[in-house]
């Protein structure tokens, strides 16, 4: 006798449907993921809204691309939860255990009742925030922290680095935000973040840097206001394209760049080539497309948990909406905006705070 398929209910673009809009966007019945070995099946409490969460959307990237999906494609990455089931080689996590995760672009994510996620790209999650809050963190805490450590090169602690300048562009999102803050906590830099409303000026001030300029103007004339001739390092968190030229002009010689936005233009790499600048892409998404270190992943979120425990950094400005359809649309519809400050978050914790912007731990 076959065995009945177990369901849950989901929130993304079913099948049939090709990727696209907002209005592409619904609720709907999907089976039980089934795990993988190294999986967990973690029960969702909530989920964070990230842009690659609106790209997935109207393009299915790292998927069947467009057209018509054979299989429904449910976003979030960005999670926390209660591990429920473990894989038949899982052995980092135990039944109750409450997780959080950014999850794999490849796979479906957090808009769901469950999600299968492997086991070494999850983290315990930190003890001193709710499990809503926590599921603001993962997926920009690792992109953050990946860009500095290993794109830039950095350790953390290294008494070489302090006092050297790091450009963030824009500095008030969900990844600047993290990069301030790992940027002053752990490397000792001096920070220029970019801001051009002034609620971005003021988080970005809150969050740490030591100057904030405005990325809708000419960058090197404000730098030089401030009394810098140059930077030595420049994490960008936009199109590459728009300020590839002005980045050649304003880091020192042998200074690194890292950026974790994808461009349609060509980018004029020659233009590092006098003074030997360093340019590197960050995804967050790299180590469970190729399944290359993976634990790696696991380690920096039990890290970035350890951080925000013992108050060494705190959580951005987060937007806690119900966990309804008409949320997950409004999320989708404010992040596209790119006027998001912080993170935004859909929840089923009754004790959440709903509607309000929340800050810190």
């Amino acid at each position: 006798m076959a065995t009945a398929t177990k369901i849950m209910m989901a929130m993304g673009v079913n099948a049939g449907a090709e990727p696209g809009g907002v209005d592409k966007l619904e609720e709907f019945e999907a089976p039980l993921p089934a795990l993988r070995p190294r999986d967990i099946l973690v029960k969702v409490l909530a989920s964070g809204m990230n842009p690659i969460d609106t790209k997935k959307r109207a393009h299915n990237l790292f998927g069947g691309g467009e057209g018509k999906l054979e299989e429904a494609m449910i976003m979030g990455y960005d999670g926390a939860g209660i591990v429920d089931q473990l894989g038949s080689e899982s052995s980092l996590f135990e039944v109750g255990d409450k997780v959080y995760f950014a999850g794999a672009i490849d796979r479906n994510g957090s808009n769901a009742d469950y999600v299968a996620i492997d086991e070494r790209i999850v983290g315990h999650a930190p003890k001193s925030v709710s499990l809503t809050m926590a599921s603001a963190q993962p997926l920009v805490f690792l992109t953050a922290w990946e860009g500095l450590f290993e794109g830039l090169g950095l350790k953390a602690f290294d008494r070489t680095h302090e006092g050297k300048r790091l450009l963030v562009l824009p500095g008030a999102g969900g990844v600047g935000s993290y990069v301030i803050q790992l940027a002053k906590q752990l490397l000792g830099l001096h920070v220029i973040a970019t801001a051009s409303r002034p609620e971005s000026v003021q988080a970005a001030k809150d969050l740490g840097a030591d100057t904030v300029i405005n990325h809708r103007e000419i960058l090197k004339p404000q730098l030089e206001a401030n009394g810098i001739d140059f930077v030595d390092f420049v994490y960008n968190a936009f199109d590459t394209s728009v300020y590839f030229t002005q980045y050649a002009d304003i880091v020192r010689p042998m200074g690194k760049i890292v950026s974790i936005v994808e461009t349609e233009k060509d980018i004029p790499l020659t233009a590092l080539m006098v003074k030997r600048i360093s340019f590197a892409w960050e995804l967050m998404f790299t180590r469970s497309l190729y399944g290359v270190d993976l634990d790696y992943q696991g380690y920096a979120l039990n890290q970035g948990a350890k951080l925000l425990d013992s108050g060494s950094i705190k959580l951005p400005g987060v937007q806690v909406l119900p966990w309804t359809i008409a949320s997950l649309k409004q999320a989708h519809e404010e992040q596209a905006s790119g006027k998001a400050i912080g993170k935004i978050v859909l929840t089923r914790e009754t004790s959440a705070d709903l509607g309000r912007v929340l800050g810190g731990a």
